[in-house]
Protein backbone atom coordinates (compact mmCIF):
# COMPACT_ATOMS: atom_id res chain seq x y z
CA UNK A 1 0.00 0.00 0.00
CA UNK A 2 1.13 3.45 -0.87
CA UNK A 3 0.12 6.74 1.12
CA UNK A 4 0.91 10.19 0.20
CA UNK A 5 1.07 12.95 2.02
CA UNK A 6 -2.01 14.61 2.93
CA UNK A 7 -3.81 11.04 3.07
CA UNK A 8 -7.28 9.83 3.94
CA UNK A 9 -6.32 6.24 4.68
CA UNK A 10 -3.69 6.24 6.77
CA UNK A 11 -4.58 5.03 10.69
CA UNK A 12 -2.72 7.08 13.45
CA UNK A 13 -2.64 3.99 15.49
CA UNK A 14 -0.77 2.26 12.80
CA UNK A 15 1.67 4.93 12.02
CA UNK A 16 2.45 4.50 16.01
CA UNK A 17 3.07 1.17 15.99
CA UNK A 18 5.57 1.68 12.87
CA UNK A 19 7.29 4.43 15.08
CA UNK A 20 7.04 2.28 18.20
CA UNK A 21 8.58 -0.81 16.37
CA UNK A 22 11.37 1.34 14.43
CA UNK A 23 12.28 2.64 17.67
CA UNK A 24 12.76 -0.12 19.38
CA UNK A 25 14.42 -1.92 16.64
CA UNK A 26 17.12 0.66 17.40
CA UNK A 27 17.04 -0.32 21.29
CA UNK A 28 19.04 -3.56 20.61
CA UNK A 29 22.34 -3.24 21.90
CA UNK A 30 23.75 -1.89 25.28
CA UNK A 31 25.33 0.97 23.22
CA UNK A 32 22.34 1.72 21.56
CA UNK A 33 21.67 5.64 21.97
CA UNK A 34 17.72 4.42 22.40
CA UNK A 35 17.20 3.07 25.61
CA UNK A 36 13.62 2.16 26.73
CA UNK A 37 10.45 2.47 23.58
CA UNK A 38 6.88 2.26 24.72
CA UNK A 39 3.48 4.15 24.27
CA UNK A 40 2.19 7.47 25.14
CA UNK A 41 -1.76 6.46 26.05
CA UNK A 42 -4.84 8.92 27.30
CA UNK A 43 -7.62 6.48 28.02
CA UNK A 44 -6.26 3.73 26.99
CA UNK A 45 -5.75 4.62 23.02
CA UNK A 46 -2.26 5.61 21.81
CA UNK A 47 -1.85 8.89 21.25
CA UNK A 48 2.22 8.83 20.78
CA UNK A 49 5.23 6.93 21.27
CA UNK A 50 8.14 7.83 23.31
CA UNK A 51 11.83 6.36 24.17
CA UNK A 52 14.61 7.34 26.89
CA UNK A 53 17.52 8.07 24.96
CA UNK A 54 21.41 8.33 25.63
CA UNK A 55 21.47 11.64 25.04
CA UNK A 56 25.70 11.69 24.63
CA UNK A 57 25.41 8.52 22.55
CA UNK A 58 22.58 9.88 20.17
CA UNK A 59 24.31 13.23 20.11
CA UNK A 60 27.68 11.67 19.11
CA UNK A 61 29.43 13.87 21.66
CA UNK A 62 29.51 14.65 24.64
CA UNK A 63 26.15 16.58 26.35
CA UNK A 64 25.31 18.50 29.92
CA UNK A 65 22.82 15.28 30.86
CA UNK A 66 22.76 11.70 30.17
CA UNK A 67 19.13 11.13 29.73
CA UNK A 68 16.72 12.74 27.16
CA UNK A 69 13.20 11.55 26.10
CA UNK A 70 11.79 11.59 22.36
CA UNK A 71 8.14 12.38 22.26
CA UNK A 72 6.32 12.01 19.07
CA UNK A 73 2.85 12.31 17.88
CA UNK A 74 1.00 12.37 14.85
CA UNK A 75 -2.95 13.27 13.91
CA UNK A 76 -4.51 13.45 10.30
CA UNK A 77 -7.86 16.13 11.16
CA UNK A 78 -9.59 15.41 8.46
CA UNK A 79 -10.95 18.97 8.65
CA UNK A 80 -6.90 20.15 7.91
CA UNK A 81 -5.16 19.61 4.47
CA UNK A 82 -1.96 18.59 6.51
CA UNK A 83 -1.21 16.27 9.04
CA UNK A 84 -0.65 17.74 12.55
CA UNK A 85 3.03 16.07 15.05
CA UNK A 86 4.90 17.27 17.62
CA UNK A 87 8.69 15.70 17.49
CA UNK A 88 10.12 16.88 20.76
CA UNK A 89 13.41 16.44 22.74
CA UNK A 90 12.64 16.85 26.41
CA UNK A 91 14.66 16.15 29.02
CA UNK A 92 13.30 16.02 32.69
CA UNK A 93 16.16 16.98 34.72
CA UNK A 94 17.07 20.74 33.15
CA UNK A 95 12.86 21.23 32.43
CA UNK A 96 14.02 21.73 28.87
CA UNK A 97 12.30 20.55 25.28
CA UNK A 98 12.80 21.65 22.00
CA UNK A 99 10.79 20.35 19.02
CA UNK A 100 8.48 21.25 16.22
CA UNK A 101 5.23 21.43 16.80
CA UNK A 102 2.86 21.43 13.26
CA UNK A 103 -0.60 21.89 14.19
CA UNK A 104 -3.14 24.73 14.81
CA UNK A 105 -1.70 26.42 17.03
CA UNK A 106 0.18 29.57 16.48
CA UNK A 107 -0.59 30.20 12.94
CA UNK A 108 1.59 33.66 12.96
CA UNK A 109 3.88 31.36 12.41
CA UNK A 110 2.91 29.05 9.55
CA UNK A 111 1.47 25.63 9.37
CA UNK A 112 4.88 24.69 11.38
CA UNK A 113 6.35 25.81 14.12
CA UNK A 114 9.65 25.65 16.55
CA UNK A 115 9.25 26.06 20.01
CA UNK A 116 11.64 25.46 23.24
CA UNK A 117 10.60 25.55 27.04
CA UNK A 118 12.16 25.95 30.06
CA UNK A 119 11.05 25.73 33.63
CA UNK A 120 7.15 25.43 32.42
CA UNK A 121 7.58 28.65 30.20
CA UNK A 122 8.00 28.95 26.68
CA UNK A 123 11.18 31.12 26.29
CA UNK A 124 11.24 30.65 21.95
CA UNK A 125 8.49 29.86 19.37
CA UNK A 126 10.05 30.61 15.49
CA UNK A 127 8.77 29.87 11.91
CA UNK A 128 9.66 26.06 10.95
CA UNK A 129 10.11 24.26 7.23
CA UNK A 130 6.74 23.04 6.86
CA UNK A 131 6.89 19.35 5.78
CA UNK A 132 3.79 17.94 3.56
CA UNK A 133 5.38 14.41 3.32
CA UNK A 134 4.78 11.17 4.26
CA UNK A 135 5.06 10.96 8.41
CA UNK A 136 7.84 8.19 8.34
CA UNK A 137 9.34 10.73 5.60
CA UNK A 138 8.74 13.81 8.65
CA UNK A 139 10.38 11.70 11.72
CA UNK A 140 13.38 10.43 9.49
CA UNK A 141 14.01 14.50 8.40
CA UNK A 142 12.85 15.53 12.17
CA UNK A 143 15.47 13.43 14.08
CA UNK A 144 18.12 14.28 11.42
CA UNK A 145 17.74 17.59 12.02
CA UNK A 146 17.43 17.00 15.91
CA UNK A 147 20.97 16.53 16.80
CA UNK A 148 21.83 19.70 15.16
CA UNK A 149 19.26 21.58 16.74
CA UNK A 150 20.06 20.59 20.27
CA UNK A 151 24.13 21.22 19.48
CA UNK A 152 22.87 25.10 18.86
CA UNK A 153 21.17 25.39 21.59
CA UNK A 154 23.11 27.74 23.67
CA UNK A 155 22.64 28.80 27.57
CA UNK A 156 22.88 32.38 28.91
CA UNK A 157 22.18 33.46 32.24
CA UNK A 158 20.30 29.72 32.73
CA UNK A 159 17.98 30.64 29.83
CA UNK A 160 18.32 28.40 26.44
CA UNK A 161 18.17 29.80 22.75
CA UNK A 162 18.64 28.43 19.55
CA UNK A 163 19.92 30.51 16.92
CA UNK A 164 17.29 31.46 14.14
CA UNK A 165 19.42 30.10 11.61
CA UNK A 166 19.65 26.46 13.35
CA UNK A 167 15.75 26.25 13.32
CA UNK A 168 14.81 24.46 10.21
Amino acid sequence: MIFLANRTNLDKRQLLTRLHNWLQTQATTESAPIEQVWYHTTTGNKVGVRARINAPVFLGTTYSVDEAELHVSFDFPANREYDFYKIQWVEAEREFMLGWHQDETHMDLGECHFQLDCDGETVQRASATFLDMHPMNVFDQRITDLVELVDAVSWETDRPRVPDQAVR
